[in-house]
């Protein structure tokens, strides 16, 4: 098309900070969801972090006793 103007992709590389920003993240992303799968499947893993979480919200309710 006239007019339009492409750009390579190498006048758009990613900075070497942007680079590893951006590899911590995925890596970040990747572990969360892996951890989260586990925690959905196994029974094990469920009760453990049931029982982590159920402690975790009394002692926030008991910063807000009545």
């Amino acid at each position: 098309m006239p007019g339009l103007q492409l750009t390579a992709m190498n006048d758009r590389q990613l900075s070497p900070r942007a680079s590893v920003i951006s590899f911590v993240a995925a890596t970040a992303v990747a572990t969360a969801a892996a951890t989260g799968l586990f925690v959905l499947l196994d029974p094990r893993a469920q009760a453990f972090w049931s029982g982590r979480f159920s402690d975790l919200i009394g002692v926030v309710r008991s910063f807000f006793a009545r």
